[in-house]
C-alpha cells in the first residue's frame, strides 16, 4: 500500500515536471522577426501662374509718320471709347506668360476662338486686310495680297487656321521643367498701310460702312489651362 502511494507521488511529480518544462519551453525557446516600416512625404510643388500680356487692340494709336509726329502724335483716336483698328495700326492680340516649376508632369492647353464679325466688304465682295502674326507665322485672307505663310480663301478660313495655329502650342512638359523658359503663345495683329489706289477705296469702304454704324468687328478669345498629367 506505501509502494502504491510513492509510486502516485511520483508519477504527479513527475506529470508537473513535465509540464513545467513545457511551460518553460513555450516562454523562452521561440522564433521572433521583427521589422519597422516608416516614411513621409510632403505636398508636391504647383505654384503655377498665368499672365496674359499684350495691347490688343487700342482706343487711340500712335502716329508712325515722321513728318507730322511733332505736330500729330496719335494717328488714331475713338470718339466713344470703343477700341479701334484702322489702316496703319498693329498690336498684340494675347502672349500668354506661363511661370513656375510644378513637381508633376504637365499639360499646357490653349483654346482659341477668333471671329470676325459685322462688315468686311469692298461692296461687292468679302474684303479683310488684317492679317495674323502667330509664332511666326502670318495667315491672312487672298484679298490682303501680302504674301504670307498661310493664305486663306475667306474670313471663315482664316478663323479656322489661326484657331489652330493657337492650338498648336498647347504642349505636355516633365516634372519640375521651369514653364518660364518655355516658348510663350503671342498673337499679333496688323492692318498694313495702304500701297494700291485700288486698296486705297477698299479701306475707304469699310471706314464708311463704320461711320453708318455697320462696322466690321474682330474678337479673339483665347483660354490657356495648365493641367497635372496623371
Amino acid at each position: 500500500m506505501k509502494k502504491n502511494v510513492m509510486m502516485r507521488v511520483a508519477s504527479v511529480l513527475l506529470v508537473a515536471v513535465m509540464l513545467t518544462t513545457c511551460v518553460i519551453s513555450g516562454t523562452f525557446a521561440k522564433y521572433v522577426t521583427s521589422g519597422n516600416s516608416f516614411d513621409s512625404a510632403r505636398v508636391a510643388k504647383w505654384g503655377v501662374a498665368i499672365e496674359a500680356r499684350g495691347t490688343t487692340f487700342a482706343t487711340e494709336y500712335d502716329t508712325d509718320d515722321a513728318l507730322v509726329s511733332g505736330v500729330i502724335s496719335k494717328s488714331v483716336i475713338s470718339s466713344d471709347s470703343s477700341n479701334l483698328v484702322a489702316p496703319g495700326t498693329t498690336g498684340t492680340l494675347a502672349e500668354s506668360v506661363i511661370t513656375g516649376t510644378p513637381e508633376v508632369a504637365v499639360n499646357v492647353k490653349y483654346e482659341a476662338t477668333l471671329d470676325i464679325s459685322g462688315s468686311w466688304t469692298d461692296g461687292s465682295e468679302e474684303y479683310f486686310p488684317v492679317y495674323f502674326t502667330v509664332g511666326g507665322r502670318t495667315f491672312g485672307t487672298d484679298d490682303s495680297g501680302l504674301g504670307f505663310d498661310v493664305t486663306c480663301a475667306n474670313i471663315a478660313e482664316l478663323e479656322t487656321a489661326v484657331n489652330n495655329a493657337i492650338a498648336a502650342y498647347s504642349a505636355n512638359y516633365n516634372p519640375n521643367t521651369n514653364l518660364s523658359t518655355t516658348t510663350p503663345l503671342a498673337v499679333t495683329w496688323n492692318w498694313a498701310f495702304s500701297t494700291s489706289a485700288e486698296n486705297d477705296v477698299r479701306d475707304t469702304y469699310l471706314g464708311n460702312l463704320a461711320a453708318n454704324d455697320n462696322p466690321g468687328i474682330i474678337t479673339l478669345a483665347i483660354i490657356t489651362t495648365v493641367t497635372q498629367i496623371d
